[in-house]
């Protein structure tokens, strides 16, 4: 079987030994995706957040007022997950609700200056755990690893979208 650099593409069949599950990708992004969370959860713990509350606050320092569904949408949870998340945000004093001036059903999220007093450790943080995370690999093959992930969340969002549609 040809590599991708030899022009031919490596089918799944050639990947997924089925006796080596420590060679399939499926299994080490989903590894590594728990690990990282594990990782960043320890690192947020000096902050006082989860990582899914970290998620919410670097969400709404890119985009500020959104509405809690929208705010879902583009993480990729549940409403009432975000609405938990959100509650125990509140709490925390790190987000406010506005009421929204188009729909008066719907409030608009936004970080309290408490959360951003909080952005500066969590981006250090965070730098840290992508360097350790990134130690070891070029900035060749750093681009490259995420070039090759983007390239996987592409694929995968067009079968997600292809199974909604049938």
């Amino acid at each position: 079987m040809k590599t991708a650099a030899q022009g031919e593409t490596l089918k799944a069949s050639g990947i997924l030994a089925r006796t080596n599950w420590a060679r399939n990708p499926g299994f080490i992004i989903h590894d590594l995706q728990r690990l990282i969370v594990q990782v960043v959860d320890d690192e947020m713990e000096q902050v006082g957040l989860t990582n899914a509350q970290l998620r919410v606050i670097l969400h709404l320092n890119h985009r500020e007022g959104i509405t809690q569904v929208n705010l879902g949408e583009e993480m990729g949870i549940k409403k009432a997950s975000v609405g938990v998340l959100l509650e125990r945000l509140a709490e925390k004093g790190l987000v406010t609700r506005r009421p929204d001036p188009g729909d008066r059903r719907a409030n608009l999220i936004y970080l309290s200056e408490k959360a951003r007093g909080l952005l500066e450790p969590i981006y250090a943080a965070g730098t840290a755990v992508m360097d350790g995370l990134l130690t070891g690999m070029s900035e060749a093959e750093t681009e490259q690893l995420v070039d090759l992930l983007l390239r996987v969340k592409a694929n995968a969002r067009n079968m997600s979208q292809r199974i909604e549609v049938e």
